[in-house]
């Protein structure tokens, strides 16, 4: 919370005198610099997030070992914050930068990387971004000083990513509780698609509990407007049918244990939100994610 704060003073220096923006200019506990204060010059939100994000890291040598990893983390948090109210061409350019200085210390780019993978992309993510990502793991996938295993993560998490692109069409093949295959794009026609992606050695019963007996949910599901996919990453077994058959009935329901290498399931449960088109909208939405999202009033 009190990074949080911080970060909110910075972004509104225009209100504060200038004695204020020495003082918010000087280190916080738990960081590793003091960040930088946008000038009065920057007269909006997108031109002082710029700034603070061009000129985060001018006093920060990554090239030299990094000697609090807690800090280093909370920093980098802060910094990728910015990215929500700035430039996209301007935030993918100091992330570039950032990761180009760092293949100079072997060390440290394999930290930028983990950290760039808790912050972006993992399931703890405060700011989910695949274009931000990529950049880090395209340049960690290709880092031949790394080790191989560390270089295929990597490269996996990349082909995942690239399997599942916001804005385009998604179909897959699975097996249904009739032991039969189907396609996803064989689903009957709706305006939404739900597509409820579960794992057997996690317990999802809260999750599914919650989607069950959401009543904004259920009435869209009632009505035709969507249509919900649960697809369990498991083999098909008699065992998992009977299971199957006691989620909730207007459910469809399916298993593929071949999904979970192939999709971008950073988060279990996962829920995947497509147009009418199965044009995917959202692809990283939590359970309580869903529900804010088919409930307006949330």
């Amino acid at each position: 919370m009190k990074h949080k704060l911080l970060l909110f003073s910075l972004l509104l220096l225009s209100c504060v005198s200038a004695s204020a923006q020495v003082q918010l200019a000087e280190q916080q506990p738990g960081t590793l610099f003091a960040y930088p204060v946008a000038p009065d010059t920057c007269s909006n939100l997108e031109s002082r997030c710029n700034y603070i994000i061009t000129h985060f890291w001018d006093n920060f040598d990554i090239s030299k070992p990094i000697a609090d990893d807690a800090a280093f983390e909370q920093t980098f948090r802060d910094f990728v914050n910015f990215f929500r109210y700035s430039h996209r061409n301007i935030a993918l350019g100091t992330v570039r930068d950032l990761v180009n200085k760092a293949q100079s210390n072997t060390t440290n780019l394999q930290k930028l990387g983990a950290v760039a993978e808790r912050a972006l992309y993992g399931s703890q993510a405060e700011f989910w971004s695949d274009e931000v990502y990529v950049v880090f793991a395209r340049t960690l996938a290709a880092a031949k000083q790394l080790p191989k295993q560390v270089r295929d993560h990597y490269a996996t998490q990349l082909s995942q990513i690239n399997s599942v692109r916001v804005g385009e069409p998604l179909d897959f093949e699975y097996v249904g509780a009739d032991g039969l295959k189907h396609r996803l794009s064989e689903l009957p026609e709706a305006t939404t698609y739900i597509l409820l992606f579960i794992d057997d050695s996690i317990d999802s019963s809260v999750g599914r509990l919650r989607l069950s007996t959401d009543v904004s949910l259920n009435s869209l599901l009632a009505g035709g407007d969507a249509k919900l996919l649960c697809v369990c990453l498991n083999k098909y077994s008699a065992d998992w049918a009977r299971a199957a058959a006691g989620y909730a009935a207007d459910w469809m329901v399916g298993c593929s244990a071949s999904l979970a290498s192939v999709l971008d399931l950073r988060t279990m449960p996962c829920c995947y939100l497509l147009d009418d088109e199965r044009k995917v909208l959202n692809k990283t939405l939590t359970v309580e994610g869903l529900i804010t999202a088919v409930n307006p009033n949330y």
